[in-house]
């Protein structure tokens, strides 16, 4: 795919004398290397197709009456991963497709910026990672304890549940909103007759191990306890096939408990392996830019951001092959006749 027309013009004012050379924000690193491209269009069209992929996951849910905390979860798996993908997309479609936008950034943008564009998608896609950790252990538990914890498995207590992931990942996460920050900076406009108020981003001092100690507690701990729950539960299924069947009153109704469990192992395994590969090279370039928005960086975020979003709709595919009646009810959907 050749890449859009690139804009070439130079930036639109001169940067006032600032200390240690700084410079005041600008896309230059985006632009430079055709990381825009995943920015501006790959990502807000992968978005769209997610976005319907989630909606119609929870729709099939919730026409199909599926209520067990299984499902619950998965939902609110679905709600993150689509606020993943969207809230950057106004912000990337403006200045990445239509403006183009290669010069220095308002004031009043530069927070939108960090907000939209760094900060609350990180945010929500942690805490859709996680849910699929809650969503492991809890399959996992329903399996091992069927009699004893099948009547706190409900719609409701899944509800619940996911509310309390959501509030706890957040407050893992509240230091995010405070590690950049930025200050006013006047920028000098080329014809020299006026003058914009522009930024310059001042990163909080975070030492390598404090980085490295954040991205294994949101990243890589979440990523173990995937394996061992993953592994856990597909033993402790394969044990209580035979117990499935004394106790389940078709063989069909015990298949789907299976095809259940393994539907929950495909989608946790996804996302660790996608989790694992995605967050050593965020580790990498971190330790070698020190949260400075370089070209690389800039590149490598965007490629994440995509691959994060084209990974998301695997659980409505995962459902659709799996579960019978996940698919009849997806094609009652469409199908009225």
């Amino acid at each position: 795919m050749s890449p859009p027309h690139k804009n070439h013009s130079r930036p639109a004012g001169r940067p006032s004398h600032m200390p240690n050379g700084t410079v005041p924000f600008n896309f230059k690193n985006y632009f430079e290397n055709e990381a825009y491209i995943y920015y501006g269009y790959v990502g807000p069209i992968i978005t769209v197709f997610v976005t319907i992929m989630n909606v119609l996951l929870i729709a099939t849910i919730i026409k199909g009456k599926f209520r067990t905390s299984t499902h619950a979860v998965m939902v609110a798996i679905a709600i993150t991963d689509i606020l993943t993908g969207i809230i950057p997309v106004p912000f990337n479609v403006l200045f990445f497709s239509v403006e183009h936008l290669e010069n220095f950034l308002k004031i009043e943008w530069c927070y939108i910026f960090e907000i939209c564009q760094i900060i609350l998608p990180t945010v929500f896609h942690l805490i859709s990672l996680s849910l699929t950790v809650g969503l492991s252990i809890e399959r996992f538990c329903l399996v091992s304890f069927p009699l004893k914890v099948k009547r706190f498995c409900t719609m409701r207590n899944g509800i619940l549940f996911s509310i309390c992931v959501f509030a706890i990942s957040v407050c893992a996460q509240i230091d995010t909103f405070l590690d950049v920050s930025y200050e006013p900076v006047e920028i000098i406009t080329r014809d020299r007759k006026s003058t914009i108020t522009g930024c310059r981003r001042l990163i909080k001092d975070i030492s390598d191990e404090e980085f490295i100690t954040r991205m294994f507690i949101l990243r890589f701990i979440p990523c173990i306890l995937l394996i061992i729950f993953t592994i856990l539960l597909l033993r402790k299924s394969s044990d209580i096939q035979k117990w499935r069947k004394q106790s389940t009153s078709t063989s069909t109704a015990t298949a789907s408990l299976e095809r259940m469990d393994f539907a929950v192992s495909v989608i946790a395994f996804v996302a660790c392996v996608t989790e694992l590969v995605t967050a050593s090279l965020l580790l990498r370039e971190h330790l070698s830019s020190q949260y400075r928005i370089t070209t690389s960086n800039a590149l490598l975020s965007g490629i994440i951001y995509a691959v994060y979003m084209t990974v998301s709709p695997i659980n409505l595919a995962i459902l659709c092959f799996l579960s019978e009646k996940f698919r009849k009810t997806f094609k009652g959907i469409f199908c009225r006749h």
